[in-house]
């Protein structure tokens, strides 16, 4: 039986030598809790994987590994959200890591970029305007043939 308590006693203060090396219990609990990767992902409507490769590539490293998962920090979820609106607006994943890693005084590349973005973008919607003009105008028509139209809905066929 001694030395069954000798045992668990050193057990027991190994675990209380690793809980040091972790932050102690008490710390931890003071510590935010950080979504597991799973908890981020149905957060902001991603997959996983999507998490795991934005790791791989740099754009989103988790800030811990508890217990073989992936943690994040409270800021994560926000940048997967400005990452997605990035990627709607047209910016690759390459030039998504391109703003977040430019720490040049005054970010001048990343200004350029976002400028050549803008251009693209009020090109794309001057393209959906006037796709929106074509099918408002072919909703209007009661022509039997858009190509024939004579109805006078609209004088100028878009």
């Amino acid at each position: 039986m001694k030395r069954r308590v000798g045992l668990l006693r050193r057990v027991a203060l190994e675990h209380d030598r690793c809980a040091l090396d972790l932050g102690s219990p008490v710390d931890r609990l003071a510590l935010p809790v950080t979504p597991a990767e799973g908890q981020l992902a149905g957060d902001v409507g991603v997959p996983a994987t999507t998490l795991r490769y934005y790791d791989k590539i740099g754009l989103l490293p988790p800030t811990a590994l508890q217990g073989g998962q992936r943690r994040y920090d409270a800021r994560a979820a926000d940048k997967v959200r400005v990452i997605a609106t990035c990627q709607a607006a047209g910016f690759s994943l390459d030039e998504i890591a391109l703003l977040y890693q430019d720490r040049s005084p005054g970010r001048e590349r990343s200004k350029q970029l976002a400028r050549r973005k803008l251009v693209e973008i009020d090109a794309q919607v001057e393209r959906l305007a006037h796709a929106r003009a074509v099918i408002e105008w072919g909703l209007r028509c009661t022509c039997p043939v858009l190509d024939d139209c004579t109805c006078g809905i609209h004088p100028d066929k878009p």
